[in-house]
């Protein structure tokens, strides 16, 4: 019911800003400005390199990318992955609900979430959390995030759950805390090359190999 209203949500809110594509793919230029966001619901949106679009990118049945040394809002999708290349500035969040988050050395201004996905930060600084529900995650290459990691999702069938792993290294730091919201969900956290985690890790196993 939730993905249901997100996704009447998107369909009207598209349609009253007049940006809103249905049944087509969006595509931004190399090196052109967009004043104001664009929205589609069964296509892709894919931005070009240097690029400044000055509003949020949204798509409903479709993947989001983003070229190298762009500016962009938030981007979102339902169902599709996101993904945004070298030097590139996000202004809001990075979300999808069934797809996987890749960052490479970017900068995002929010939090970064996922539900049916992992998530993949290279030397990417992120300004707010990462939020998963199945997917595990990957820090690499200075990758920083300044609040915490949380996996959510509690119910009595946890055991059955895949396990999930959350690997920082080479020198990735989450600066907040790694929190299991269920106690039952087996995740493990793995350290290695550098990896830190300076809060606190609750309800999740540490495996340290940086000395190895």
């Amino acid at each position: 019911m939730r993905i249901f209203l997100n996704r009447f949500t998107l369909v009207l809110s598209c349609f009253l800003a007049g940006s809103c594509g249905v049944n087509q793919s969006i595509r931004v230029a190399d090196g052109e400005t967009v004043e104001g966001g664009r929205s589609t619901v069964n296509g892709s949106i894919r931005i070009g390199s240097g690029c400044n679009v000055r509003g949020n990118c949204r798509t409903v049945n479709g993947s989001v990318t983003v070229g190298r040394d762009s500016s962009v809002g938030g981007l979102a999708t339902v169902n599709g992955s996101v993904s945004i290349a070298d030097g590139v500035s996000v202004a809001g969040d990075l979300r999808t609900v069934n797809g996987s988050v890749t960052c490479n050395r970017g900068t995002v201004a929010e939090n970064v979430s996922t539900v049916n996905g992992g998530i993949s930060l290279t030397g990417t600084q992120v300004s707010g959390s990462l939020v998963t529900t199945n997917g595990s995650v990957t820090l690499v290459d200075d990758a920083r995030v300044a609040k915490d990691v949380v996996i959510k999702g509690k119910d009595r069938r946890s055991a059955r759950k895949k396990a999930i792993e959350i690997r920082i290294a080479g020198g990735s730091v989450v600066e907040g805390d790694i929190v299991v919201r269920d106690p039952g969900r087996q995740v493990t956290v793995i350290l290695e090359d550098g990896g830190a985690v300076e809060g606190e890790v609750v309800n999740a196993e540490v495996v340290d190999r940086s000395a190895n």
